[in-house]
């Protein structure tokens, strides 16, 4: 019996440690498998870090890779004449080529740079181009929407009239007009504001792909004052007209077209007055081509009511006499002549190279718009407000309204091509802002970024770009 007990007492050992061993197996099964879980849950979470961590990376490296195709924009509008249209793209650098083309200016060292991408990162490339010309000053886009939004402005005789102000796309209540309802609906809007005493200078060619200049030699240069006659003149002065005083100051420069090996630069200056009854759609008019008109451009009648007024060296513009006459307003002797002429051959018979000055008295050679265009190359048009701000009543510089008075508003209308014409046909303006685009991508072309850049150029102010300014004699006294 014992020996049997024994036998059983054995035996029930064994089970027990059998149980025992089963029991720590399953217990290492179960731990295993919560650890294999909680291994695949920080893993799925590390590698989603990962994949969204590359992704950002990818997507900063579009980013500069875009940021790239901007500077390279940047350097070949900086490098070239006004008007340059820079261009190119590049891509990954193989081991047998330095990668990248394009009219954006280069690097210094291709192949070294080429190396120097190589090594960083070979895997991002870029894009980019240039929309650097236009065919009036200011410009607007041809076929995309203008969006304004109405306001009220102080109009003759201290009332409101109603006018547009540029806006965005998202501006609530903004109305959306092609750019012949914008000239039509918006005249105030198309011109550019020349304060006083401020000085805009507008260059008179641009540049082809070759980075060649090519001159705008037909234009037409449209301003009026933001005042329309002699009502808001005081005193002393309130019987007179705006004929009567001088409120624009014009030159225009550039290099003589025959090279004699001496480097220098010839000009032609004047000042002009107001006009009576002038504004946005009765401007003076000025330049080399009175056929030009805002949209149309060529020898359509452009805007409905636009009319040009056409002053002349008498300081009078041509009347209903000289109409009746017929007396040819397009001829440009009438409305485009300067009395200064800064030139070494005026058509004066003048050799030897010494600058003289010219006079339209008895004999006008070489000092015309469209003489001196024609002979001259990268000619450039400075504009300067000349109004006399006490004539027109402003006391106060500082206060805002008073000052508008003397604000001067005006645009620059170059000839477009003839309808079906190759654009680059004929000479264009330059924008007041290059705009770039530029794309960049990465990892494959995966990740994908672009930039849209606006780009004002420096200004700048010639040193021989003096005035010398003297009222008449015989003009009455101004109020104290």
């Amino acid at each position: 019996m014992k020996k049997l007990l024994s036998q059983f007492g054995v035996d029930g050992g064994r089970s027990e440690a059998g149980a025992r061993r089963g029991s720590a197996l399953l217990i290492t099964l179960l731990l295993l498998g919560i650890l294999m879980t909680l291994a695949l849950g920080v893993s799925s979470l590390v590698i989603r870090e990962i994949v969204v961590t590359q992704s950002v990376v990818d997507a900063n490296k579009a980013y500069y890779a875009a940021e790239a195709g901007v500077e390279h924009a940047l350097l070949g509008l900086n490098r070239k004449l006004a008007g340059y249209e820079p261009v190119g793209e590049f891509s990954p650098p193989s081991e047998n080529d330095n990668g990248g083309s394009g009219s954006g200016g280069g690097e210094a060292n291709p192949a070294l740079a080429s190396q120097t991408v190589r090594a960083v990162d070979p895997d991002y490339a870029f894009s980019y181009s240039t929309s650097n010309k236009t065919d009036a000053v200011p410009g607007f886009p041809d076929d995309e929407p203008i969006f304004v939004e109405q306001v009220a402005v102080s109009g003759e005789g201290g009332s409101l009239v109603a006018d547009c102000r540029p806006a965005g796309a998202r501006t609530p209540f903004a109305l959306a007009l092609n750019k012949q309802q914008f000239y039509e609906q918006c005249p105030r809007a198309t011109y550019r504001k020349l304060g006083l005493n401020e000085t805009h200078i507008i260059p008179l060619f641009s540049t082809d792909d070759s980075g060649q200049p090519q001159n705008v030699n037909d234009f037409l240069v449209q301003y009026y004052l933001n005042v329309r006659d002699g009502s808001q003149f005081y005193g002393a002065l309130k019987d007179l007209r705006l004929e009567s005083f001088d409120v624009l100051r014009w030159k225009l420069y550039g290099k003589p077209l025959v090279d004699s090996g001496v480097q220098r630069t010839e000009s032609i200056a004047d000042f002009y007055p107001g006009v009576t009854n002038n504004g946005p759609q009765t401007p003076v008019c000025i330049g080399t081509d009175a056929t030009i008109r805002a949209v149309s451009g060529n020898t359509g009648n452009g805007i409905e009511g636009e009319t040009c007024i056409f002053p002349s060296l008498s300081k009078k513009p041509p009347s209903s006499d000289d109409v009746a006459a017929g007396t040819d307003l397009n001829d440009v002797t009438l409305w485009s002549a300067a009395r200064e002429c800064y030139m070494t051959d005026a058509g004066l018979g003048v050799t030897g190279g010494a600058l003289i000055k010219g006079t339209t008295v008895g004999d006008p050679t070489g000092c015309q718009m469209r003489d001196f265009i024609d002979s001259h190359r990268e000619n450039y048009l400075i504009l300067t407000n000349m109004v006399n701000p006490t004539v027109l009543g402003v006391a106060n510089l500082k206060d805002p309204d008073q000052l508008a008075r003397a604000d001067i508003y005006y645009r620059v209308l170059a000839r477009k091509p003839e309808p079906g014409a190759d654009p680059a046909s004929v000479p264009r303006l330059v924008k007041d802002f290059a705009e770039i685009s530029s794309f960049g991508s990465s990892a494959a072309g995966r990740a994908v970024k672009s930039l849209s850049v606006r780009y004002k150029a420096p200004g700048f102010l010639p040193v021989f770009n003096f005035s010398l300014y003297k009222t008449r004699d015989n003009a009455p006294e101004l109020p104290e």
